[in-house]
């Protein structure tokens, strides 16, 4: 679809503008509407625009009287966000919450921001993973409150999932410690274990050496519970029905 719109704006010119209007605009309906299906005419698609801009307008409405009705979880997820990152952020650990909010960033369509960020510090020969970090952070929040314009049903659904898939990368990462240790002391060309004092020995970035450790281990595990333990009120219904009161 993307590419579709970009070769129509490439086309456009002032002798076939109003030739390629009604494509165009079909593509633009396509996109606020986030559907793209042959079946429906572009009539219809006008219709369903129309509808979602007064829908739109009414939120508007609302939102001047109660502004603190929307983003109230996304809120509440940033808080616990940050306490996690906070607990887990030390110069051992950046190269982990960098994944995290990767994953994460990607997880809620952000794909283009973290990409940009990637660029800027890919080509950088002293990357300052510490700025590379505030920098990412901001800009999945940035992308995160996107959603808070959406209503409170998409909020709950993107909050809910984003919790979830955290989890299910801090689970991933403590189940795959172990073949992770067992990886880095087999030697692939003896086909023999190294004891953890050879590997020591021998010259290995630290973030390595501090993976290989039991500490990193149990720091895992911890990451679980700590994540657990600020989230879990973000999907309890209770806590929800109350949230918008």
């Amino acid at each position: 679809m993307y590419k579709e719109i970009k070769d129509l704006l490439n086309k456009l010119n002032s002798e076939n503008v109003e030739e390629l209007k009604p494509s165009l605009i079909r593509k633009v309906n396509e996109i606020i509407l986030n559907i793209n299906d042959n079946d429906i005419s572009d009539d219809e698609l006008e219709s369903l625009c129309n509808f979602f801009i007064i829908r739109e307008n009414l939120r508007k409405e609302i939102k001047k009287e109660n502004p603190l009705i929307e983003g109230l979880l996304i809120e509440n997820f940033i808080k616990a966000f940050d306490e996690f990152i906070n607990e887990i952020n030390n110069k051992d650990y950046i190269s982990d919450i960098i994944e995290l909010i990767n994953t994460s960033i990607r997880s809620i369509g952000g794909i283009a921001r973290g990409y940009r960020l990637m660029k800027k510090y890919a080509l950088s020969k002293d990357i300052n993973n510490i700025q590379y970090l505030i920098e990412l952070k901001n800009e999945f929040y940035k992308h995160l409150r996107s959603y808070s314009i959406k209503g409170i049903y998409e909020e709950q659904f993107v909050i809910c999932g984003l919790i979830n898939i955290i989890r299910f990368e801090l689970e991933e990462k403590s189940q795959e410690h172990g073949r992770y240790i067992i990886s880095m002391l087999t030697d692939y060309k003896t086909k023999n274990m190294k004891s953890i004092e050879e590997f020591e020995s021998e010259s290995h970035l630290d973030e390595l050496k501090i993976k290989m450790k039991i500490e990193f281990g149990i720091e895992l595990q911890r990451r679980i519970y700590l994540w657990n333990k600020l989230t879990s009120k973000l999907q309890d219904h209770y806590y929800l029905e109350n949230l918008y009161k």
